[in-house]
This record gives C-alpha cells, structure tokens and sequence, in this order.
C-alpha cells in the first residue's frame, strides 16, 4: 500500500488545528448566543470551518495529482491496446507461416543423419593420414627435418583424401565408356607409381634402420611392393566409401532444403514465445502502473475520508461546545438537524478504474 508518511503527519497536525479552531470558534459564537435561537440556516456560522477542510483536501489534490493518475492509466491503457493489437496480429501471421512450413516439412524427408558427413570423412581420411604418417621417415631422407616431414605427411594425405572424394567427377568428365575407363586407369596407375615410390624409399630406410641397428643379424630386406598394395588398397577403399556413401547432389540439395525448412520451423516457434512475452510484458507494464497509481489513488481518498470524518465531527461538536458557552442556555432551532450542511468537492471519487 502507497504511504506518504510527510503528507499524512501534515494532514493529521492540520485537522488538530482545525479541531482547536472549531473549539474556540463554537466557544465565540456561544458566548456572543450566536446563532439567535430562531436561527434556522447555520450555514453561515461555520462555513469558515468547511473552507478550512475544503482547503486541506486542495492540499491532498496538489500533492498526489490524481487526473494525471487517471489519464496515466487511461492513456497507458489506450497505448497497450493498440500495441496488444499490432503484437496480435503479428501473432496471427506468424502462426499462419508455422502452418505453411509445417505443411512444407511434411512433404521432406531427412535423406541421412547429421552425423553421416562427418564419419564418411572420418572413415576417408583415418587410413590415408595413417598411411601418410607411416611414410613419414620417407620425406626425412629429403632433408626434412620432423616437423616438416610430418607436415608433408598430412598434405600428401589431405591430398588422396581430396582425389578419393573428387574421383567421381574427375572420371565423370569422360564422354564415353571408354574415356571413363582411360581416366580410371590413368589414375590408378599414377597413384600406384607414387605409392610405389614412397614405398621403396619406405623399404630402404627401413632396410638400413635394420642393419645399422642390429649389425650382426642376417642381411635384412624390406620389398616396397606390400607396402604399395596397402597404400593401395586404402585408397580404393577411400574411394569406395566416397563413392557407395558420399550423399549424392540430390540428396544434398534435398537435405539443404529439409534443414532450411526445419529450421524455418524452429525460427517461426521462437518467434511465436518472442512476441508472446512481447504481449505479456506489455501487460505486465500496464498493470504494475494501473496498481502503483490505483495505490496512490487510493490512499489519497483515505486522506479525504479521514478530512470529511473530521470535519463532519467537528459541525457536531461546534453545535455543543456553542450551547455549553451561551449565556441564555437555549438551543437555536439551527441545532436540530445533525445533517452535514455541505458538499465537500471530492478529488478521488471512487471509480471503477483501478
């Protein structure tokens, strides 16, 4: 509940002043056997005292501003509404393309798994870069030192890795048969003559680790052709995966389009809650000003119940203190009717509002 402790303290210290006017007031007017005892209209014996409590309420008005609290919430209120409806009908059309889309992705299909892509490479690449790491030792008799061998090592594999994944299209681009079927040929025997190269630079070098390591031994020799038909072997491997796994275009283009269309999907239900909790926020704001002001609004008119109490008390008490203070002891006519005289011009009417 909205309290203004300052405003209440001066409230409360005005209306003992009001009491103690109206006391010495009723205690004049007695003395002087005022009202006359056919005096029916008191009006104009106290009306100084209303004023005085009129004037307190003005006070209340002043300070708490009660029509900018009301056309604040009106206003606000107006504001909301039309905001609420922009939102609402954004809502609406938001919601109208989620049904578009899900009709859409009703109609895909995911052609493979997310995770299809990735070990295809995985199962590509894997044996190459073994491979190439095992020929490591081969790039050292260059005059590599290891970090460069090493490096060379992954580039060469890298490199079967991009042929074993190009390959398709690389044979594609034979107009017949038999262009497919040179091109095939021309890479196999390229690929086997590099293999073959690394794998009896490969075979000496273990051949001379082997005597100068154990020197004693029989003559040991290393033949590069198992070495070759590994590598071999590996890279039609590669690809075969590339070629029996690899997703086509099509499959690709369709799975491009699946995702494009899910993830329109996801898009449209966040920004479904988005506006959502665009609206509820709207109305939360509303409502924490319509309390706030409703507060304030409220303790305002308790101000004035609590003036009006007094003021109503003190005309029943000016009626008294005035009858005990006469010198003819009599009671003017004036004095009957223990009826309020005026109408106290309210700031906070009591209104549905809040």
């Amino acid at each position: 509940m909205y309290q203004r402790p300052e405003l209440t303290a001066f409230v409360q210290e005005q209306l003992k002043q009001l009491d103690q006017h109206i006391h010495i007031d009723a205690e004049n007017h007695g003395a002087r056997n005022k009202p006359p005892l056919l005096e029916l209209n008191i009006n104009s014996y106290v009306i100084g005292n209303h004023h005085k409590a009129q004037a307190l309420i003005g006070h209340v008005g002043a300070e708490l501003q009660p029509a900018i609290l009301v056309s604040e919430v009106i206003e606000s209120e107006k504001i909301m509404e039309r905001k609420l409806q922009a939102l609402q009908n954004k809502l609406v059309s938001v919601k109208e393309k989620a049904i578009e889309h899900e009709k859409a992705l009703k109609g895909k299909q995911r052609e493979y798994s997310k995770f299809r892509l990735p070990l295809i490479w995985l199962a590509i690449c894997v044996p190459l870069l073994g491979d190439g790491m095992l020929n490591r030792p081969t790039f050292e008799t260059y005059g590599y030192n290891f970090i460069e061998s090493l490096a060379m090592s992954i580039l060469v594999a890298a490199s079967l890795a991009v042929l074993a994944h190009s390959s398709g299209k690389i044979i594609s681009l034979g107009k017949t048969i038999w262009q497919r079927r040179a091109i095939v040929a021309t890479i196999l025997f390229s690929i086997t003559a590099l293999f073959y190269y690394l794998a009896d630079t490969r075979a000496s070098y273990l051949s001379n680790e082997a005597a100068t390591n154990a020197p004693n031994s029989e003559n040991i020799h290393f033949s590069p052709i198992p070495f070759c038909l590994l590598s071999v072997l590996l890279f039609v491997i590669a690809v075969a995966i590339n070629h029996f796994f690899f997703p086509t275009n099509e499959q690709r283009k369709a799975m491009r389009e699946y995702q494009v269309l899910k993830q329109q999907c996801e898009d449209n239900v966040v920004e479904q809650q988005r506006i959502e909790q665009e609206m509820e926020s709207l109305k939360q704001q509303y409502e924490e000003l319509r309390q706030v002001n409703g507060s304030i609004y409220v303790y305002g008119g308790k101000l004035e119940d609590m003036i009006i109490s007094h003021a109503q008390a003190g005309f029943g008490n000016w009626k008294k203190v005035s009858m005990m203070h006469r010198p003819d002891n009599g009671r003017p006519l004036c004095f009957d009717s223990d009826e309020y005289s005026f109408t106290f011009q309210r700031n906070f009417r009591p209104i549905n509002l809040f």
